[in-house]
């Protein structure tokens, strides 16, 4: 970890390290974050010898002004010590950022957007005490002036794990292509992507409102059962799954499948790797039933290779299956 860290504040890290030190982070809790982040303040002995002194005053004024506190100018050893920790500074907030989630405010609206890339996972804690993983290219955006008032709305594609604090005076809503959710307190997985014919709500606890926008159709679903919306019709359809957790099992680094068509399976694995897979239209509609790993690519494509007798080769970010 260590080693990773040093090439990261050094530009030398690789690809594939980068990948190694983002899982890593990922993995740890808050509290072992924060030691990580201490330690690495009190042992690292950073050169500043590249960075003149104008350049390192101004940085350090620009770290105070962004705390609120006027810039104090001081001399000899005292400013050149504050320097050195204004540039201590960078690397540990550089740091820190590829742990916790990517976040913009929009000019105006003042909307908090939470967003992952290919790849990369994400939990959050919303203002009410939701929390919510989010899957690889997913969007959360809400309201953070008007969240949690008389209702505590957000606006969501992609993929995620809700756990949603309970509060019997203030719904949840969730905006999603297609549809609308509302529920009170509870547990589930939501799979609405912008491009998917299909979105998928899969209830593990409590109960949900589950609507679409085109029909105007609602469904209550009780724990147990999954919600399916056709994107072109709008209809929903309600099914009970027995193993209704295998649902986010992305969670733990699986993808898990019974009976779905393997061009599902490709889609899902170019979404979950930012990949894209070429195969010939043959095998597209075979069945597939069993479990993929959702952090190994390699791996992944060989339980392909092995079902479906093919063969991969790999340019860049271009797979093609034979």
């Amino acid at each position: 970890m260590d080693e990773l860290q040093n090439k990261y504040k050094t530009d030398t890290l690789s690809s594939d390290e980068l990948m190694l030190l983002k899982e890593k982070i990922n993995a740890m809790s808050d509290d072992e974050l924060a030691s990580q982040l201490q330690d690495d303040w009190m042992v690292s002995d950073i050169d500043t010898s590249s960075v003149d002194d104008h350049r390192m005053d101004d940085l350090k004024n620009r770290i105070d002004r962004s705390i609120g506190r006027k810039p104090v100018y001081t001399f000899g050893w005292l400013a050149k010590a504050a320097r050195i920790a204004a540039a201590v500074l960078l690397p540990v907030f550089v740091l820190s950022t590829v742990y916790f989630y990517r976040q913009t405010r929009l000019a105006g609206s003042e909307e908090m957007v939470v967003t992952t890339g290919a790849g990369e996972r994400a939990n959050i804690t919303l203002p009410d005490g939701t929390n919510v993983a989010l899957n690889s290219n997913s969007r959360l955006a809400y309201l953070p002036k008007m969240f949690n008032k008389s209702d505590r709305r957000i606006a969501f594609s992609g993929e995620g794990y809700f756990q949603v604090h309970k509060d019997a005076t203030r719904p949840f809503l969730i905006d999603g292509r297609g549809l609308g959710v509302k529920v009170l307190g509870t547990v589930f997985n939501l799979h609405v992507r912008e491009n998917d014919a299909s979105a998928e709500l899969a209830l593990e606890e409590g109960s949900v409102l589950f609507s679409s926008k085109r029909n105007h159709e609602d469904v209550v679903l009780e724990v147990g059962s999954m919600a399916i919306l056709d994107q072109n019709t709008g209809s929903i359809t309600v099914v009970n799954e027995k193993n209704i957790t295998n649902a986010a099992a992305w969670k733990s680094g699986y993808l898990i499948y019974h009976e779905t068509e393997l061009s599902e399976v490709i889609k899902d694995m170019e979404s979950n790797y930012g990949v894209t897979i070429v195969m010939g239209k043959k095998c597209l509609s075979d069945l597939f039933t069993g479990t993929v790993p959702s952090n190994d690519l390699n791996e992944a494509l060989l339980i392909l290779e092995k079902s479906y007798h093919l063969k991969s080769s790999r340019q860049g970010n271009r797979i093609v299956l034979k």
